[in-house]
């Protein structure tokens, strides 16, 4: 009897690990729900009374944030205050193709950490989530006037050098595909998140990618994860991985296929709606960790 209630409390005990959710605030039930993970990361800030049971329940919260570039319409005074790389507003290619956006020059952020330590202060949070990292995420525009400004500059390399100020103002920070410029990046987060290597768009809906196509093996996962997320992981052990991936509707049998592919790899997933403001349910996520 004692055995059995040693595994029952540990099965109740048992956490997910992180979990993305963009609507606020949250429901009773997705407050349940999201209690169960280690993290939470949401694109604006919950209500504070939100914030402290989600902290009394052992969760801790990150605050979306844009790593290389702000709207104009939801600047901050410090972002304001800034040279950005482009003059005049661009749109598309990672940002939205109906606002206007400006792209950071790393080498004229000073300020921009502790602003952000300042900002997750305010609101009770613990960490950030630096969506969309990397040059490979700044629109083609504002690269070429960064070569232009910094002929002899890599762009990562001096980008690095906010996340060290990053880490030693905040204690929580996730990135986005960090591991695309893994030593740049990773030597400064906690957590880095893959997008979208499990499930992948196709024929207007979101699919499984083949597992190992010899013609194809840049869409395959297994390639993928061995190839991009595997050298990684083995390099950082310190950085945990999960795996952001979209489904089109509430499948659970999907959804337990893709946590147990992540873990298969040694990793978390977590799965979601391409909007980010619905909630999949499903005990997958609890049963068993890494």
């Amino acid at each position: 009897m004692a055995i059995a209630a040693s595994i029952a409390a540990e099965a109740q005990a048992r956490r997910g690990g992180i979990a993305f959710h963009y609507a606020t605030p949250l429901t009773a039930r997705e407050l349940a729900f999201y209690s169960r993970f280690e993290v939470l990361v949401t694109h604006d800030p919950l209500p504070r009374v939100q914030v402290d049971e989600l902290h009394r329940r052992g969760t801790t919260l990150a605050l979306y944030e844009w790593a290389v570039a702000f709207y104009s319409s939801l600047a901050t005074p410090w972002q304001r205050s800034i040279a950005p790389l482009n003059r005049t507003p661009l749109r598309g290619h990672l940002g939205a193709p109906n606002a206007d956006a400006y792209y950071y020059d790393p080498l004229k952020m000073h300020g921009r950490a502790e602003a952000i330590a300042a900002k997750l202060a305010s609101i009770g949070y613990d960490g950030v989530f630096l969506d969309a990292t990397t040059s490979e995420s700044v629109h083609p525009d504002a690269m070429i006037e960064f070569e232009r400004r910094h002929p002899s500059r890599d762009y990562d390399a001096a980008f690095r050098e906010f996340l060290r100020a990053l880490r030693h103002d905040v204690k929580l920070v996730i990135t986005n595909q960090g591991y695309r410029k893994a030593k740049d990046v990773l030597p400064f987060v906690d957590w880095d998140i893959s997008e979208s290597l499990i499930t992948y768009p196709r024929g207007g809906k979101f699919v499984l990618r083949p597992w190992n196509d010899p013609d194809d093996p840049w869409n395959s996962i297994a390639f993928l994860m061995r190839k991009l997320i595997a050298p990684a992981m083995k390099k950082y052990p310190r950085v945990r991985f999960a795996h952001l991936n979209y489904v089109d509707a509430a499948d659970s049998a999907l959804v337990s296929e893709i946590i147990e592919i992540a873990r298969r790899y040694h990793a978390q997933a977590f799965v979601t709606l391409p909007s980010l403001n619905a909630t999949i349910e499903t005990e997958a996520y609890f049963d068993r960790r890494p």
